[in-house]
């Protein structure tokens, strides 16, 4: 939808490798997302979320874990 980088959760979770129950879980984590209003869709920077992901302490092996 908006290119390589700005992701809707179902593509990020098929770009990390993930499931939508660990976005979830992340997010509740303070994982950073941007939103065009309240109670709309959320979108994620790719970028942005490998780099809070390598801070927060995940590595990707196979799949982004703790």
């Amino acid at each position: 939808m908006f290119g390589k980088d700005i992701l809707n959760g179902k593509q990020l979770c098929a770009a990390l490798g993930i499931s939508t129950t660990l976005l979830y879980r992340l997010i509740r984590s303070g994982m950073p997302y941007h939103q065009l209003s309240p109670g709309s869709r959320k979108y994620y920077n790719l970028e942005a979320i490998k780099h809070w992901l390598l801070n927060a302490g995940y590595q990707q092996k196979t799949v982004w874990a703790k």
